[in-house]
C-alpha cells in the first residue's frame, strides 16, 4: 500500500515565491509614482484653497490696512484649519509678490526628495 503525502514540494513553493517577487518588482515603482502624484495633487488643492482664502481676505474691507498676509490671519476666519502638505512641505504666503501667492517648500526642482516631474506648484 502506497502512502501519498499531501502538500507542495520545495520547487513548487520556490516558483510561487519567485512569481510573487516578480509581480511586486513590477508593481512597486508604479505605486510609488502614484503616491507622489497623489501628494502633488493634494498639495496643489491646498495651495488653491490658501490662494482663495487670501483673495477673500483682501476682498474683506476691514483688512485694507494690512499689507502682509500671513497664515495666522487666515485661520479660522477664512480657512477652517491650517492645511498641511502631505509630503511634509511647509506652506508660505509670498508677501513680496503683489498677489500674495501661496507656495509649498517642496515646490522647486532642487528639492532632494522630489524630482522635477513632481513639483508642488500651481
Amino acid at each position: 500500500m502506497k502512502k501519498f503525502h499531501k502538500g507542495f514540494t520545495l520547487v513548487e513553493i520556490m516558483i510561487v515565491v519567485a512569481i510573487i517577487g516578480l509581480l511586486v518588482a513590477i508593481a512597486l515603482p508604479n505605486f510609488v509614482i502614484a503616491r507622489k502624484k497623489s501628494q502633488m495633487n493634494t498639495c496643489k488643492a491646498n495651495l488653491k484653497q490658501v490662494d482663495g482664502a487670501v483673495s477673500q481676505f483682501k476682498l474683506d474691507g476691514t483688512n485694507s490696512a494690512i499689507v502682509t498676509v500671513t497664515m495666522a490671519l487666515l485661520v479660522p476666519d477664512y480657512i477652517k484649519t491650517t492645511p498641511a502638505c502631505p509630503a511634509g512641505g511647509i506652506y508660505t504666503i509670498a508677501s513680496e509678490s503683489p498677489t500674495n501667492a501661496a507656495a509649498c517648500s517642496l515646490g522647486d526642482a532642487a528639492t532632494a526628495n522630489y524630482d522635477a516631474n513632481y513639483k508642488h506648484a500651481l
